[in-house]
């Protein structure tokens, strides 16, 4: 009994956040403010419930593809199981924030000092980039995150349960096999017959995946391969480096630099190499779901370092660490006013009528929208790309602003009626 009471104290906290993360995301998508993302995965998963196949018209230039065509993520065939007992986004947030949270009841078991009861917990729950993941938008490759650190759990343990905990994360994104051949790397001479294992399964899963990738796109008729128009222009990728440190700094400033003194930060590697010569701010910035890969391997390299080389300064480490992540949290997190980098969404107040209304609009039809995440639940949506022929029944544009200048819709429609003042509806003209 005196042991579980050790526990209480993240378990509290871990209900906290969890709570918070759902009902912040939720409040936020009901007021309109998620990211096109979210759309991309209700599409996914409504298709795979209705027709059997994890198909998508989001995405890669509007074409009707396969996710495998823009990644690998296996995980959409599991969690579709949620959507079809809970066919609704708001299910997908609470389980997304279930996932983000369940690291703050893992960490306790990592290790028997105070420090993993309440420290470590709480500064993984003041860690920026779980917010930034989950209140903008959804995302199944951060089940990454906690069986990352189980992985770890087991492998410290020497159980054979880490060999189920690495190759569930490997399915995960097929990104996650350049983590795994560097981590084999890294522990060739303490643990050989096992890196040879890692690196062996990542280097098929990531052949695996280039193929995949590959036959997809193919199918898919798009001009270029998922991403890669991302890393076409490397020189002026690099030219944009002054974001880059923003990224570094924001990932590793509330762990006071710390996890750069572990070894085990260099899997982190080629996740800074190919965000480094990105085109795309995206991916040179913490605000995205693509820091996802980082998180639990800073905080564990964090925790490796205190506990190892400053065992005699960690009351002063733990200290700074959470001053820092106070008061990034109060300045840069979710209850401040800078947080939001989608200002067009704050300008205007948006109950949440305009949700309801959109999520019961035109149901059956294929819609191109402005705002494709809303009305996703359907066999075709699409993004309205400029320059770009669609063959949608109706085109949904939403007007952000009172008095704003509507825009010329697509070609070959024609303006039908306008619901809220702001939700403009056009009809495809029947060609005769």
């Amino acid at each position: 009994m005196k042991q579980l009471w050790k526990y209480l104290p993240s378990l509290l906290l871990w209900m906290i956040v969890f709570y918070y993360l759902s009902e912040r995301s939720i409040f936020r998508y009901h007021h309109l403010g998620a990211g096109v993302d979210i759309g991309l995965f209700e599409n996914i998963l409504y298709n795979i419930i209705h027709n059997g196949k994890a198909y998508t018209s989001l995405g890669l230039d509007g074409n009707f593809h396969h996710y495998f065509a823009d990644h690998i993520n296996w995980f959409v065939y599991p969690i579709s199981l949620i959507y079809y007992l809970f066919d609704n986004i708001e299910s997908l947030l609470i389980f997304q924030a279930f996932v983000l949270s369940l690291p703050i009841v893992i960490l306790p078991t990592l290790g028997k000092l105070k420090s993993y009861y309440i420290i470590y917990p709480t500064l993984y729950a003041l860690f920026l980039p779980i917010y930034w993941i989950q209140i903008f938008d959804f995302h199944p490759e951060v089940l990454w995150i906690p069986l990352f650190f189980l992985f770890y759990y087991f492998w410290q343990k020497q159980s054979r349960y880490w060999i189920l905990f690495f190759l569930l994360s490997l399915m995960t994104k097929e990104e996650t096999s350049f983590v795994w051949i560097v981590f084999s790397f890294l522990n060739r001479k303490t643990h050989p017959k096992e890196s040879l294992f890692i690196v062996i399964i990542s280097s098929l899963y990531l052949i695996l995946s280039i193929g995949l990738l590959s036959y997809f796109y193919k199918e898919s008729n798009s001009v270029l391969p998922a991403h890669l128009e991302r890393y076409k222009d490397p020189w002026t990728a690099i030219n944009n480096f002054h974001l880059f440190p923003y990224l570094i700094l924001f990932l590793t400033i509330p762990f006071l630099f710390l996890p750069f003194r572990n070894s085990l930060v260099l899997c982190l590697l080629p996740y800074f190499f190919y965000s480094l010569f990105s085109l795309y701010e995206v991916n040179k910035t913490p605000f995205t779901h693509h820091s996802f890969i980082a998180i639990p391997i800073l905080i564990l390299s964090y925790i490796e370092v205190v506990e190892k080389q400053f065992s005699n300064q960690k009351k002063l480490i733990y200290s700074l660490s959470l001053l820092i992540s106070i008061l990034c949290f109060l300045n840069f997190g979710p209850i401040s006013k800078s947080y939001s980098y989608r200002k067009e969404y704050l300008n205007r107040s948006i109950t949440n009528n305009d949700y309801l209304i959109l999520k019961e609009l035109l149901p059956n039809q294929s819609i191109v929208s402005n705002i494709p995440q809303y009305l996703s639940n359907r066999n075709k949506i699409q993004l309205h790309l400029p320059n770009q022929k669609f063959t949608s029944d109706y085109y949904i544009y939403y007007q952000w602003k009172e008095g704003n200048t509507l825009p010329t819709p697509p070609e070959g429609y024609e303006f039908q009626k306008l619901i809220q003042n702001n939700i403009h509806i056009f009809k495809r003209k029947k060609i005769d």
